[in-house]
């Protein structure tokens, strides 16, 4: 969906919701068959906007732990906890589209069936498209329509594409299970070229080279595309929020909530993530249109 068909998809919700759509859907008592076969829901978007509220939190929050990790020298677990920042982003901008996996007591996937009915499909998932893999290969194809569109900036254009440095799940599971040095290599560098990559990790991936090319440092580059899929998650709930005036009110309280919650408690975030995630973090005027791509 474009953006003008997902804010149509959430018109009339405001996000504020005492219960997630995993619960909504275990109160419908759907069959086991009917799950099966696939079964058409409907109204129960407000609960999918509650929950990607939440998983922005659950990826800015992360995004700020493995900014401290990576400058106080621990980088391969850095990059495992950039890789779940842009993880719970994924989704979220999942949830944004309407094309997403959940899980209750099996894996169900769910697809829009239309936007304006606000109908969706859910049914029982085959179990590999539950895998960590299978949902950002989902989200590349949910942002496909974005690509051969006008950007809203070079954060937007990074982060509906794929982790240029590699595969990032595939990644993580190495990083996670293999028994290699190459891998965890923290305790097998020279003190020197540790503190040097630490140095690296303390600066603007954009604006800045990194010193050490060798070992390869995944963790930096991971982490400012991180960045760059909370900005894409953030301009969707902007938009939505211009289009929507029930959920406007709520969009503010909680991006503003979220900055001071930042600003007082995490006094060590690095200045460049902390000057972007402030930019962002507020309601900002915009053209909406039904028909708008960006």
């Amino acid at each position: 969906m474009n953006l003008g068909e997902i804010s149509l998809a959430f018109k009339g919700c405001n996000g504020e919701s005492s219960s997630s759509f995993k619960d909504y859907l275990i109160g419908l008592n759907l069959l086991t068959q009917e799950l099966n076969d696939g079964i058409t829901i409907t109204d129960s978007n407000n609960y999918i906007l509650r929950d990607i509220e939440i998983l922005l939190d659950k990826a800015i929050i992360n995004l700020g732990a493995a900014d401290l990790l990576l400058k106080k020298g621990y980088f391969h677990w850095g990059f495992v906890t950039s890789y779940y920042s842009n993880f719970f982003s994924v989704q979220a901008l999942n949830r944004l589209q309407i094309n997403f996996n959940t899980w209750t007591e099996k894996g169900i996937e769910c697809k829009v069936t239309s936007y304006l009915k606000k109908e969706i499909e859910v049914k029982t998932a085959n179990s590999s498209k539950g895998s960590h893999n299978s949902q950002f290969h989902k989200f590349y194809e949910n942002y496909l329509i974005f690509r051969n569109t006008r950007s809203i900036d070079r954060y937007w254009t990074l982060a509906i594409r794929e982790f240029r440095l590699r595969a990032e799940a595939l990644l993580r599971d190495e990083i996670n299970y293999s028994i290699e040095n190459y891998h965890y290599y923290e305790l097998e560098l020279d003190l020197d070229v540790y503190n040097k990559i630490i140095n690296d990790n303390k600066k603007n991936p954009s604006a800045h080279r990194p010193t050490i090319d060798n070992p390869k440092n995944y963790s930096l580059p991971n982490l400012e595309l991180a960045l760059s899929r909370i900005r894409v998650t953030i301009y969707i709930l902007n938009y939505l929020a211009n289009a929507n005036l029930e959920y406007k009110s709520y969009f503010e309280r909680r991006c503003k909530r979220r900055i001071n919650n930042i600003k007082s408690k995490y006094p060590n975030l690095s200045s460049w993530l902390l000057s972007n995630l402030e930019e962002w973090l507020q309601f900002v005027e915009v053209e909406t249109d039904d028909e708008l791509t960006v």
